[in-house]
Order: structure tokens, then sequence, then C-alpha cells
């Protein structure tokens, strides 16, 4: 992150952020980067270095709370989406853009989702990568319809590492297994589906020690890519990331999502691309066909790309000239 300034500041009482951040060419608009678990900021190094400062486009990269720089509340009631996207706000003031266009990856990409159904006024444009835009619901998790669904139109649940990550030891499980856990998100998108998508799979994989060395995909053979994942987890631990997840599972601000839903905010109309990992067990590129039918979706643009759940690591360049080349066609409208 080196070619853009590092920011630190206070939302709210003692809750820090740090973001890093450039100002866009006359006439371009700004790109709020919203990561994924449990990445950082940094996620975005290419795009960024690659893609979108070469053609202009301002950037705000932020570590979310529970990650990197930014503070890390081990209250999971601090973790609702309605708050973080007040804290986004508050971000965008400082920077004074008035309005972005919001990019998230993972659950970045259930983040960005609720920028636009929460505070549509600072959303000009939405890119998700893998993960759909997810529409605002009123209905209380409950992962045993959730999973009848999955299995009913997709053939499998594809959230069985939820009992393990809203779990009172899943941040000590994991963090006492992190080579493991690496090997698992970073090992191909059958892997994934193999592990992550069966009742009991990431618990297996994690207490088995040879799985440590098991082979993973060429980006992340890298080893400095390796050590600097473990480091940072091992630093900073896996409460934060996990109390995204118990978040969402107990319902912390789904008087939001009512709100939303009642303001007609499930149906996009900004200008939206949708980047499909064809891999990625975790969130089938076919998803956003479904709210195609629906009519929920005004403005999209389709664009899959044949990876796994970290397309942009896996294709950079692809991915990257994808989102320019959107960013090229729409940014005269939402600009």
């Amino acid at each position: 992150m080196d070619v853009l300034q590092r920011k630190e500041i206070l939302v709210g009482v003692d809750l820090a952020y740090t973001y890093y951040s450039t100002p866009p060419k006359e006439g371009l608009p700004t790109l709020l980067l919203l990561h994924g678990c449990p990445d950082t900021a940094s996620l975005w190094c290419d795009l960024i270095s690659d893609h979108l400062l070469p053609a202009g486009y301002g950037v705000i990269a932020p570590d979310l709370i529970g990650y990197g720089a930014s503070g890390k509340p081990e209250d999971f009631k601090q973790y609702s989406l309605a708050d973080i996207c007040t804290h986004l706000r508050v971000v965008l003031l400082n920077e004074q853009v008035d309005k972005a266009i919001v990019v998230g990856h993972d659950f970045g990409a259930a983040l960005a989702s609720k920028m636009y159904s929460y505070n549509p006024e600072h959303v000009a444009g939405l890119i998700t990568l893998g993960t759909a835009f997810v529409p605002p619901s009123p209905y209380p998790f409950n992962f045993e319809q959730i999973k009848a669904m999955l299995e009913q139109y997709q053939g499998y649940c594809s959230m069985w590492y939820f009992p393990l990550f809203t779990s009172e030891d899943g941040a000590a499980k994991i963090e006492a297994h992190l080579e493991q856990m690496f090997t698992v998100l970073h090992g191909g998108g059958q892997r994934m589906k193999d592990v992550l998508c069966v009742e009991g799979g990431i618990e297996a994989w994690l207490e088995d020690d040879a799985n440590a060395s098991a082979a993973v995909l060429p980006y992340a053979q890298d080893p400095e890519f390796r050590k600097a994942w473990i480091d940072r987890l091992r630093h900073d631990g896996w409460t934060g990331p996990l109390n995204w997840y118990k978040a969402i599972t107990g319902d912390v601000g789904i008087d939001a999502e009512k709100t939303a839903l009642e303001a007609g905010r499930n149906v996009l109309d900004v200008p939206y691309l949708f980047v499909g990992a064809t891999q990625d067990p975790l969130a089938p590129a076919a998803a956003v066909q479904g709210l195609q039918s629906q009519d929920l979706l005004k403005n999209v643009t389709v664009k899959n790309v044949e990876a796994g759940h970290w397309c942009m690591l896996e294709k950079p360049d692809e991915v990257g000239s994808a989102i320019v080349t959107w960013l090229d066609d729409a940014h005269r409208v939402v600009s």
C-alpha cells in the first residue's frame, strides 16, 4: 500500500479506523474497497497499483474493524453491518467524497450491498467479486432453513463452516492451526467445497497436522505471502474476524434490514458490476441469475472469471481489466 497515503480516524468515541487513500484525476470517481475474511486493505494491492491508479481512479481502502491496524472490539454486537456502514460514511466524509463506487469481496461484498441499502446517497455504483448483491431481509438468521434452501438450489450447503466460526472456542481452534487454515482457504475451489461445505469438514481438516503441508494455489506458494498471512493472524487473532459472523447469526442490525426493505432498497438501481468466480463453491457465480430473474438489478454487467474464492489473487489481470473496462464505460454515468 506504499503508493497510497495511510490515515487514521476515530469513529465514535474510541473506535479507530486505518485506511489508505489517494484522490482521483479530475472528473473520475473514487472507489471504496472493502475486503472480506480474513483479509485487510492489502488484498487490493495489485488492483490498486496495476489497474486503478494507472487509469486515474481514486481509492479509499480501509482495514475494516477486527482486522489489520483498525480497532478490534471483542463484543460481536459492535459488528453490526449498519454500524460499520456508518463508520464508512465517516471515512468518506473525512475524504470529502460525497459518492463512491463501492467494491466488495466476500464479507466485503455483503457490506458493500448494505452501503447501498442503508446509505444510498453515498453510493454511485457497486462492484462485487464472487458474492452477488445481498438485498435486505427481514428474517432472523436460521441455519437449518438456510441449509435446506442451499441444498435445494445448489445441491449442497456452502455454510458448514458457520458452526465453527460462531462457536465459543472457534477463534482458539483456528489460531491453534493457522497452517491448516491457510491451506484450506488457499488450496482451490474443490478443496474448499470438500472441507467447508460438508458437516464437520473444517474441524477435521484443522485437527490433521498433515494438512499443514497440503498443496496450495500458485499465488499462495510465495513464502512471503504465506508468512505474512500467518504472522498477521497469529498477532491479530481470529476473534475480530469471527465477530462478523456472530453478528449475522445473532441478528445484530436486523431492524436496519427491515427499514431498508420497507424503503425499497432490495432493488439495486445504480450501475452494478458482478465479477463471478466460477470455481468458488462458497459463492456460486450463478447466484446473480436469481436476482436478475426477480428484476432486482436494474443496471447490471456480469463478468465471470475461471477462478476460486480469491479471484483477484488468482487472476489479477483478468479481474483488474474487467473492473477498469467497466469503469471506463460507466464512470461518466456514476461520477
